[in-house]
C-alpha cells in the first residue's frame, strides 16, 4: 500500500518509521581501528576446524604476515586475508567491523554446523540460501529483522567453484544462535518449523553486518554434528569429516 505524501511530514510517521532508520546509519562512539597491512578486499573467515585437519600447519608456511589478537588470528595470504577463530557472533563482528575498517568488500564464511534435519548428514555440506539470526548481535544492525540473506554474486561464485571442484552441495535454510547449550527439543522443532537445516553461530550476524555496510558476504557450511534425532551425534573427530574440511575448505583458502 503506496503511503500518502501528507503522512512523511507528520510527525507521528518521522518518530515511529523514520528514527529506527536514522538510528540505523547513527555512528557508534567507539570506532573500529583498521588492522594496518591486512587490507585485502576479500576476507575468508574460518571460525574452527579440528586438529586432525592439521589446518594451521597448512596455513602458516603460505602466511606472508600474521597478527594474533584476542580470540582469533589473522593471515594475509596473496589472495584474501584469512580470519581464523573469532567462534560466535558478537566475537566474529568485533572481527568483521575492524576488517572493514581496513578496505573489506567482501566476506565468505566457511564454516560447522549441527544439522536438523535428516536430508543433512555429517560430512555433508550446506550453501547457505537465508539465515535466521537467533542471535542477539544483529538486531544492532537491523532492529526487528530476523532473517537475512547472502549476497547472489558471490554465493553463485562459490557454486561455481563447488562444481569446478566436483564438490556435491545442497542449499538450505540455517539458524544462529548464541547458545549452543540451550538447543533444546522445544527449540529445535521451533527451528525446523521455520525452514532451518543447520544451527551455527556465525552465519546471521555475519551477512547483517555484510548487509549494514553494503558489502557482499555469503557462507558455506559442513555438517559436523547431527542434532535432528533430539540427541547430539558429534563428528569432529571422524576420519570422513576430517576429509570433508580438507576438500570443501582448502580450496577456497589455498587454490583460489
Amino acid at each position: 500500500m503506496a503511503i500518502p505524501k501528507f503522512l512523511f511530514f507528520h510527525p507521528y510517521f518521522c518518530y515511529f518509521w523514520l528514527s529506527p532508520i536514522m538510528k540505523r546509519k547513527e555512528k557508534g562512539i567507539i570506532r573500529p581501528s583498521p588492522i594496518r597491512g591486512f587490507d585485502q578486499p576479500l576476507v575468508i573467515h574460518v571460525p574452527f576446524l579440528p586438529p586432525e585437519c592439521n589446518f594451521l600447519a597448512h596455513l602458516e608456511p603460505k602466511s606472508l604476515s600474521t597478527k594474533y589478537l584476542e580470540g582469533y588470528s589473522l593471515y594475509l595470504l596473496p589472495h584474501c586475508v584469512l580470519l581464523y577463530g573469532a567462534i560466535g557472533s558478537p566475537l566474529a563482528v568485533m572481527a568483521y567491523e575492524r576488517l572493514i575498517a581496513s578496505g573489506c568488500q567482501e566476506i565468505i564464511l566457511l564454516g560447522l554446523a549441527g544439522s536438523l534435519s535428516p536430508a543433512f548428514r555429517i560430512g555433508q555440506a550446506l550453501l547457505v540460501q537465508k539465515a535466521i539470526a537467533y542471535e542477539g548481535t544483529s538486531s544492532h544492525y537491523f532492529p526487528g529483522q530476523r532473517v537475512f540473506s547472502p549476497s547472489p554474486d558471490l554465493a553463485s561464485r562459490i557454486e561455481t567453484k563447488l562444481r569446478q571442484q566436483g564438490l556435491s552441495f545442497k542449499k538450505g535454510i540455517i539458524i544462529t544462535t548464541d547458545a549452543p547449550y540451550r538447543e533444546t527439543r522445544s527449540w529445535i522443532l521451533e527451528a525446523k518449523k521455520q525452514g532451518a537445516a543447520a544451527v551455527d553461530m556465525e552465519t546471521s550476524a555475519l551477512l547483517a553486518v555484510a548487509s549494514f555496510y553494503g558489502l557482499r558476504a555469503s557462507a558455506l557450511i559442513l555438517i559436523s554434528d547431527e542434532l535432528f534425532n533430539f540427541r547430539w551425534r558429534p563428528g569432529f573427530s571422524n576420519p570422513k569429516f576430517i576429509r570433508k574440511c580438507r576438500q570443501y575448505f582448502f580450496p577456497f583458502i589455498f587454490n583460489p
